[in-house]
């Protein structure tokens, strides 16, 4: 199969990576830089060299629109179809910051960039026959009902709370479409809270890195659950659903159509 995955070179997404590999599939990373691409084929060496030659890299920034759009016509150019999108990029920190296109950055690359990336490769996965598209979203992220304004308000916030809505968010619009499009599904999976980078970094709020992340589980857990989320039997069929604990949960809250608008509003271009 043909695997795409977004945040593949660090944290969770760097052990889907690794499964994918192991398993054979063609495997495609979006990443920053030449230089990320040098680093990221240090981290696996333990894998057989015929795996990681086999690693096309594509390259493209997600907080830049453009840079989104580009980066999908280059895969759709070099690709004949894509069966396993996986939606794993995000960030979470502790100040406020804005994209280029002036969005709140949580709402720009954990919201719109997998929005903007599936759609623009829609005719990959329509080729496909059996795509499916995997979100990676976080525990507690359905606690509330969706609230719009940390996302598109006119300041930048930050935070846990963005930062789950920034994914709640994301797994509404990608639900959205589900029926739409024929021969594709859509899941969002909850990996459970693990140690990453992400959690540990200066960027993250206090509570995460000086507290919590301490009680956070084994990594290669996470990984797993983001990966059987694409591929395990038990969830073959399903779409629109919530992954949380290796198993579907209901899909708590819904998004009405203003703030369907309002979330799409920051889409540029």
């Amino acid at each position: 199969m043909y695997v795409l995955i977004t945040g593949g070179h660090t944290g969770l997404g760097l052990g889907v990576t690794k499964n994918a590999l192991t398993a054979g599939h063609t495997v495609g990373l979006i990443i920053r830089s030449e230089a990320r691409k040098q680093e990221t084929i240090a981290q696996f060496s333990e894998l057989a060299p015929e795996l990681v030659d086999g690693i096309q890299f594509f390259y493209a920034d997600l907080s830049d629109q453009s840079h989104v759009r580009v980066v999908a016509a280059e895969i759709t150019a070099a690709w004949p179809q894509l069966d396993r999108l996986f939606n794993n990029a995000g960030i979470l920190t502790a100040s406020g910051r804005s994209s280029g296109q002036g969005n709140e950055l949580h709402y720009e690359i954990n919201t719109l960039a997998p929005v903007i990336l599936t759609e623009a490769l829609k005719p990959l996965l329509l080729k496909s026959g059996d795509a499916k598209v995997i979100n990676t979203g976080t525990g507690g992220m359905q606690r509330n009902k969706l609230n719009v304004a940390p996302l598109v308000g006119t300041t930048t916030q930050a935070g846990m709370l963005t930062y789950m809505q920034s994914k709640q968010a994301a797994m509404l619009l990608l639900n959205d479409i589900t029926e739409s499009w024929p021969g594709v599904t859509f899941v969002t999976v909850d990996p459970g809270s693990r140690r990453t980078d992400m959690t540990r970094n200066g960027d993250a709020p206090a509570i995460i890195t000086k507290f919590l992340s301490r009680f956070f589980g084994d990594p290669a857990v996470g990984s797993q659950r983001i990966y059987d989320a694409g591929f395990a039997e038990q969830f073959t069929g399903a779409s629109a659903v919530y992954i949380t604990g290796n198993k579907i949960a209901a899909v708590r809250h819904g998004m009405n159509v203003e703030q369907k608008q309002a979330l799409l509003a920051g889409i540029s271009g």
